[in-house]
């Protein structure tokens, strides 16, 4: 296999990277080592689907280098098809530069936002190139740091923040336009699922040892602890800076996903009342695994919205990590007054249902309700992430070891990413050590 030449070196502001050039080339179990066809690669799943591998090249550091090519997976424009991807790491001799950290994936989680980025068959590429490697929810390792960096050592464990603002930005980054930042492995920039890569010490948040086993859970439940401090936050704004402390919130999480799960996890680490609504009846292992954390759950019927009296029965926050605009409407039902609910979910359906979308306004109107859009997260929200997974390790740690239930080689892994288990809530992928 020729290598690529290297050529358009530019910086982006979080590491140094090279515009990529991409071929077809051999796939892992093809025996024509002529043939730049897409070969069938066997996935974890009885089912195979096809797996073109390509090349890209991805520079690390300024200077003279050799190459090592190593896979990943990408999601290429105008294809809806994960793919095994080799890319070439240079090898650095000399140490990162100067104010660099060297990191090499541990594991990683497959979410639903890799699957719609590759449904969407049009991934937001780094500029003149036609693959996004993918990869947002990681685990690292520190491998090797460069001369000025102080605050990280080799072997220190780390997940990696996702969204980076661009040069001169002021506004805090979990807000900013789009155009104005980008997201490694979502937007713009290459993500993690490559096993080496370059980041600073900003965009790195520190793992305790002890959290080694759940901590690529990190970043959704940041996602999740987002969507709460922001609640809260507002809540205490209008209310007064004694809500929802001394007298807990009833809060409802609509879905069982990982995003669900999280978000029930983070309110459970506060102490809140939670219950989960979703489609699993009782006896299934999701169900009752969000019952073990501490959360009730109910299946979701005709009369789940139905209440009597709003104070009484309703709850303070709801948590909508299903996407579903029918869910959503639905449950603004049960909120009570000067009640709050966060979106975590999202869909792309194929055509917009009818909804009551006038009696959902008129009864937020009347009750003073907060609706609060939320994606990704801010430091704040990691630091609370890794606090409450370590609070949770010590009452919950068999359950904290449950939402994992999937582990695939990054060979193996092509099948998740575009399938759910029907009771699954977290695969990741697992990466040589």
């Amino acid at each position: 296999m020729r290598q690529h030449q290297l050529t358009n070196l530019i910086r982006t502001g979080h590491w140094y990277s090279l515009k990529c050039s991409w071929k077809s080339v051999r796939s892992p179990c093809s025996p024509d080592l002529n043939s730049a066809a897409p070969q069938l690669h066997p996935a974890s799943n009885p089912e195979t689907i096809p797996v073109p591998v390509s090349t890209v090249s991805v520079a690390l550091v300024f200077g003279v280098f050799s190459v090592v090519q190593q896979l990943a997976i990408g999601a290429r424009r105008g294809s809806i098809v994960p793919e095994i991807v080799s890319v070439d790491v240079p090898e650095l001799p000399g140490g990162p530069d100067q104010d660099q950290i060297l990191c090499r994936t541990l594991q990683l989680g497959i979410c639903g936002t890799d699957r719609e980025i590759l449904h969407s068959a049009a991934p937001w590429v780094p500029s003149g190139e036609s693959v996004l490697v993918l990869g947002h929810e990681c685990l690292a390792r520190v491998e090797a740091v460069g001369s000025a960096v102080t605050d990280w050592q080799v072997g220190d464990l780390a997940v990696p923040a996702v969204r980076r603002s661009l040069p001169g930005e002021r506004r805090r980054l979990d807000y900013l336009p789009l155009g104005r930042f980008t997201e490694r492995g979502i937007f713009s920039e290459h993500g993690f699922s490559m096993p080496l890569w370059l980041d600073r010490s900003q965009h790195l948040y520190r793992v305790p040892a002890e959290l080694a086993d759940i901590a690529v859970f990190t970043e959704p439940l940041a996602v999740a602890e987002k969507g709460i401090n922001e609640a809260l936050h507002l809540q205490r704004a209008r209310l007064g800076t004694d809500v929802w402390g001394t007298d807990p919130p009833q809060v409802l999480v609509t879905g069982m996903g990982p995003i669900g799960f999280a978000a029930g996890l983070a309110c459970v680490a506060r102490g809140w009342s939670v219950k989960m609504l979703g489609r699993d009846r009782d006896d299934t292992f999701r169900a009752r695994l969000a019952q073990r954390f501490g959360i009730r759950y109910q299946q979701l019927a005709d009369d789940t919205f139905a209440v009597t009296d709003l104070e009484r029965d309703g709850v303070d926050l709801i948590l909508e990590c299903t996407g579903s605009d029918e869910l959503m409407v639905r449950s603004t039902a049960v909120l009570r007054s000067c009640g709050v609910m966060v979106w975590l979910g999202s869909l792309r359906p194929p055509q917009p249902p009818t909804l009551d979308i006038a009696g959902m306004m008129l009864h937020g109107l009347l009750n003073n309700h907060l609706h609060i859009g939320c994606v990704n997260s801010a430091p704040r929200d990691f630091h609370d992430a890794l606090k409450h997974l370590g609070q949770l390790k010590t009452t919950h740690a068999a359950e904290l070891q449950s939402l994992i239930t999937a582990k695939v080689s990054l060979e193996d892994s092509l099948w998740h990413y575009q399938h759910r288990e029907p009771q699954g809530i977290k695969t990741i992928i697992e990466y040589p050590t």
